[in-house]
């Protein structure tokens, strides 16, 4: 499944939710444990969310670590957490 696929099948719209579907995609699509800022800001690239200052995405990733959707793993890498959304087996499910 493309990236721009996703985003649309699970209705991310504004920048806070196609980050945080990049990181669900990224773990759950593509089966990585874990990822880098860098990483999960590249997923941007191709979206309508492309061009949105860096200053916009650093303030959406900070939302993401405090609500607890993403987790710091240390030496600069990033997981999933339970709380993410976008999770294909709960859209699967229904839930």
């Amino acid at each position: 499944t493309d990236f721009n696929d996703y985003i649309e099948t699970v209705g991310a719209q504004n920048l806070g939710e196609v980050l945080e579907a990049a990181a669900s995609y990224m773990a759950f699509i593509e089966g990585q444990d874990a990822f880098s800022r860098p990483q999960l800001m590249s997923k941007l690239q191709g979206t309508d969310h492309a061009a949105t200052s860096r200053e916009d995405r650093l303030r959406s990733f900070g939302q993401l670590l405090r609500a607890g959707k993403i987790r710091k793993l240390g030496g600069g890498q990033f997981e999933a957490s339970e709380q993410i959304a976008y999770r294909p087996e709960k859209r699967a499910s229904g839930g």
